[in-house]
């Protein structure tokens, strides 16, 4: 699995829903090296919704372990894929990316607004928890936003959902042991 043509291939096997062999191609890409991102990289793109979507699984995938490997794609995840109007095929993939990922001090106000956008406008519950995640994640990078994703996070755990209060909760003490380690400095 060298080309674009053969990794798109691999990722249309499988079931017709879910995602097929995207742990496959994922692993296969961290084997290999970075360099067959950009083989990927059309799948995000030109192709149908699901492969659009198990593309967007293997870039997570990747992102967990080698975050640094998408920073030359950082400027199209945010400009062209993280956009206001999610494509649908993205939904679970891109606001756990968004968190992943180290943004230049720049880019930071976008990125928080496009999941504050999500978090308020995708009516998903896992959506919602993958994007209070990723705030949380950005929020331990930059603690001037720390506040504020505590308030977002109290405020959806009000409006209830399971997920939402289970992850609120491991969110919110992860947000208090960084106030208490920062009190103690």
């Amino acid at each position: 699995m060298q080309t674009t043509q053969e990794l798109l291939q691999k990722l249309s096997e499988g079931k017709p829903v879910g995602k097929g062999f995207a742990d496959d191609v994922a692993a296969y890409i961290l084997q290999q090296g970075p360099e067959l991102l950009i083989a990927l990289w059309p799948g995000l793109t030109h192709a149908p919704p699901l492969l659009r979507s198990r593309t967007a699984h293997v870039l997570e995938t990747v992102a967990k372990q080698k975050p640094e490997w998408l920073q030359p794609f950082q400027p199209e995840i945010l400009h062209q894929m993280a956009k206001p109007d999610l494509d649908k095929a993205f939904y679970f993939h891109i606001p756990p990316i968004m968190g992943l990922l180290k943004w230049p001090d720049e880019d930071v106000a976008l990125v928080v607004e496009r999941l504050e956008h999500w978090l308020q406008h995708i009516d998903h519950q896992f959506v919602k928890v993958f994007c209070l995640q990723s705030l949380t994640d950005i929020s331990v990078r930059h603690p001037w936003l720390r506040h504020e994703v505590e308030e977002l996070i109290h405020q959806h755990m009000a409006k209830g959902g399971k997920a939402i209060n289970a992850r609120g909760r491991m969110l919110l003490k992860t947000l208090w042991k960084l106030e208490m380690l920062s009190q103690n400095l």
